[in-house]
């Protein structure tokens, strides 16, 4: 049986009679007269005689190979690059290499080291094209045809960062390779190598490998690559998961090129941490172990699985991996609790006790990226619910007297409390009353409208940065990094409810911001997340704001965000009992017919205001006014606040900046400046 299950974990494994079994097949594939010769050489060798095997491997090798062991280890191949592959990769890629599989999939936990894994197979599988006199003869394509091995992920930036510049460092460290000599392209996608062999690199929507010779291929991240819509043979509009269009399309050409008589001699590699079950890389594994596919090599693992034993605590605990009947839960070490879990099926992962906070405050995410399990449990999305109540301030003022407001009827603004006047020389020396905010007076302001037109109910949340805050997070190798991030505090928080039979006007939504401007609040950068509110965008940008639309809808990305500034203490928001409720009720739900969660509310529930108060989260964050003020100075007030949370890991180093200083002069700046989330993918 080539698939197993190994801890709940598929694990390809292959017997000693499964591979004469797979041995007896290639060489019936062979013509007659081939199988004839093969036959004959192998009795000659048997008889101790090696002439007719030695003329066929000096016909085809101008080097004969080093086995994959000797590739990693010998400082004239990889060496030291080598050698930093965990002992039990190791082992995995010498089983691979010498199992013949020409196919791999690897899943599992962040961290483990797959895309190092990957160039690192990938470099052998070059390593030994240029060992051959002519790849192109000894594959029986065209000798002047061109030989690709393509490496493709989500963005052409992470191709060349995780993809091409691993592989470059690994090559160009190479006594070898350096002495075969290569080129790599200005653009870092492509790496030109001797006897028309090249290295390229693209995104899921580049066309790079389209009508190439494709002998071997890598797809990094592939749950994570998304749908998009094409037309199929019937002239109908279909959803493709992207990662599987681009494995078939990689396959076929390997295919198409390469195989002989049944074999592939190349190598096409398929790795993604977890997203959730329904994801391209889950369905390729069930479909390789139903079919007991021989030829798919599958890996994977938990973070612990991979790291020498002695990097982690000896005590353990375990957590059931819910699906979309039971929750997920760390068990409390009841051996019946157990076995009714395991009666009904769920998996049970057993985790260094390192790890118990990670999985006490954000049990899903620990189990998709620490362990390695994907879920397709509809969970709470903010786990803790006291960090809601903590970013409450009471003593922040609001203007107005209600949670929401009926659109179209009277809204009275108490602007004494939000606002302080003041008198200003005008030129001419005229004089007038204005106004300037009574927190942070200098800071940016941006405002996000999650807005609806009849029906449902509008959200408007406006928000600035108050301050910075050193944090404490994990890196995507579990490892722990400081890192700056901004304080964020509400100016506003208010849902906005339809006139009983009749539409929101956006120009109300419209004036409430203005009105805020002509109180002294620096409003630069306004949201909005339909593509149908162009009209109001373009009427915002009229009035000297950046505007733009940005959905919390298609991404999980703002969300995420907001959870991360909650559990980080980096809010603080106006007491509104809607959008607490709505924070609180909050659901990661998988999306219907495609890959991926999204974040909804429950049956009968509402988001506007918490949709509201995640796009100016985001946009505050990815679009940081200012500069950072370097971390932990004593004269600026700093406090130390316990913060226990699974991203943090700890104490979190607050810098507090007096609610009348004025921040130096900052301006919007566009740009993906935003530190990244606890276990991006990128």
């Amino acid at each position: 049986m080539p698939i197993i299950s190994d801890g709940g974990r598929p694990k390809s494994v292959r017997t000693p009679s499964e591979e004469d079994e797979l041995l007896l097949e290639d060489i019936n594939r062979l013509p007659e007269k081939e199988r004839a010769a093969l036959l004959e050489i192998y009795g000659n060798l048997l008889k101790g005689d090696n002439q007719g095997f030695a003329g066929i491997v000096d016909a085809e090798y101008e080097t004969i190979p080093v086995d994959i062991r000797t590739f990693l280890t010998d400082a004239y191949f990889l060496g030291e690059v080598g050698r930093s592959l965990w002992p039990a990769l190791q082992d995995d890629m010498a089983e691979m290499f010498e199992g013949g599989y020409n196919e791999a999939i690897l899943g599992g936990s962040l961290g483990y080291g797959k895309s190092f894994y990957s160039t690192t197979a990938l470099s052998y599988v070059l390593y030994q094209m240029l060992c051959l006199r002519s790849p192109q003869r000894a594959y029986g394509i065209d000798p002047g045809s061109n030989i690709y091995i393509a490496m493709l992920s989500v963005t052409e930036k992470v191709a060349r960062r995780v993809v091409i510049n691993e592989f470059i460092g690994k090559v160009g460290h190479s006594p070898f390779f350096k002495e075969v000599g290569f080129k790599a392209a200005p653009s870092m996608m492509e790496i030109r190598f001797p006897k028309q062999v090249q290295v390229i690199a693209g995104s899921t929507g580049s066309s790079a490998i389209i009508g190439l010779n494709a002998f071997a291929g890598f797809i990094d991240e592939a749950s994570f690559m998304g749908d998009t819509k094409q037309v199929d043979r019937q002239g109908r509009i279909v959803t493709v998961d992207q990662a599987e269009a681009i494995y078939k399309s990689i396959l076929r050409r390997m295919k198409s090129r390469f195989q002989r008589v049944g074999r592939l001699p190349g190598l096409l590699i398929v790795a993604s941490s977890k997203e959730r079950p329904a994801a391209f890389i889950e369905r390729r594994i069930v479909l390789a172990r139903d079919e007991q596919d021989p030829s798919v090599f599958i890996r994977e693992y938990a973070i612990w699985d991979v790291k020498p034993s002695d990097q982690f605590a000896k005590t353990t605990f375990k957590v059931v991996a819910g699906n979309d009947r039971y929750q997920s839960r760390i068990l409390s070490g009841d051996p019946e609790e157990e076995a009714r879990y395991r009666d009904v099926g769920l998996q049970i992962v057993e985790v260094p006790e390192d790890y118990r906070r990670d999985f006490e405050h954000d049990l899903d995410g620990a189990l998709r990226d620490l362990a390695g399990v994907a879920t397709e449990a509809i969970s709470p999305f903010i786990a803790r619910t006291e960090k809601i109540h903590d970013a409450i301030d009471g003593t922040l003022p609001t203007p107005l007297g209600s949670d929401d407001w009926v659109a179209g009827s009277p809204l009275e603004i108490a602007w004494e409390r939000v606002a302080v006047p003041f008198e200003r020389t005008l030129p001419g020396g005229y004089k007038e009353v204005a106004w300037r905010p009574s927190r942070h007076p200098g800071a940016v302001r941006y405002v996000h409208i999650d807005q609806s037109l009849s029906g449902d109910a509008s959200g408007i949340v406006i928000a600035h940065v108050a301050g910075w805050t050193e944090v404490v997070r994990r890196d995507s190798k579990g490892d722990e990094y400081n890192e700056i991030a901004p304080v964020i505090e509400t100016d506003l928080v208010l849902r906005v409810v339809p006139p009983p039979g009749d539409e929101i006007v956006l120009g109300d939504l419209r004036a409430i911001i203005y009105q805020y401007m002509e109180h002294g609040f620096n409003i630069a950068f306004a949201s909005m997340d339909r593509w149908q509110s162009a009209d109001a965008l373009q009427q915002l940008r009229g009035r000297g704001m950046e505007a733009e639309v940005v959905s919390v809808d298609k991404t999980q990305d703002p969300y995420d965000l907001l959870k991360t500034a909650l559990y980080e203490g980096r809010l603080r928001l106006h007491r509104n009992v809607l959008l607490v409720d709505e924070l609180q009720h909050l659901q990661r739900v998988p999306k219907p017919k495609a890959s991926g969660f999204k974040i909804d509310h429950p049956p009968k529930g509402t988001k506007d205001v918490a949709d509201s108060l995640a796009g100016v989260v985001y946009s505050l964050t990815q679009r940081t006014p200012g500069r950072p003020i370097p971390p932990v100075k004593e004269d600026r007030g700093v406090q130390a606040q316990e913060d226990h949370s699974w991203v943090t890991g700890g104490r979190v180093m607050v810098e507090v900046a007096p609610s009348n200083a004025t921040p130096q002069g900052r301006t919007p700046r566009s740009g993906k400046g935003a530190p990244p989330l606890p276990f991006v993918r990128g």
